[in-house]
């Protein structure tokens, strides 16, 4: 198997992986997953780090972009803004960055949270 889907299922870095003599085998994932060395510990916990850090970075840059798009509302908690405001917002923002719906969903729940509790809470109402 290719090092770097083996890195994967191990949830680390490619260049955390030991180099091998040969390919990596299913064995090998499954061994280091029953015996988790420390060195595989700490590669995961590195991983873990980098991901959350671009994740972070992520979420910082959509929220700046809707700033700068110019949907700036305070939140005000209502239904109204949820479903005239942010939806607007959500849609432009993903017309703009080419983000996924699901990222510019929660770039709206990271700047208008009540509004977006409103609007599910509305939903569920009527489920």
């Amino acid at each position: 198997m290719k090092p770097s889907w083996a890195a994967k299922v191990l949830g680390i870095d490619d260049a955390d992986l030991p180099k091998l003599d040969r390919p990596w085998s299913q064995r090998d994932v499954r061994s280091l997953r029953e015996s988790r060395p420390d060195w595989l510990i700490e590669a995961r916990r590195r991983h873990a780090g980098s991901v959350q850090q671009a994740s972070e970075a992520r979420a910082a840059e959509l929220d700046a972009e809707l700033a700068r798009l110019g949907y700036d509302a305070p939140d005000l908690g209502t239904v109204d803004q949820a479903a005239l405001y942010i939806d607007d917002a959500v849609t432009h923002l993903t017309t703009v960055t080419r983000c996924s719906e699901d990222e510019a969903d929660r770039a709206a729940w990271r700047r208008w949270p009540k509004s977006m509790a409103a609007e599910e809470d509305y939903a569920d109402q009527d489920a």
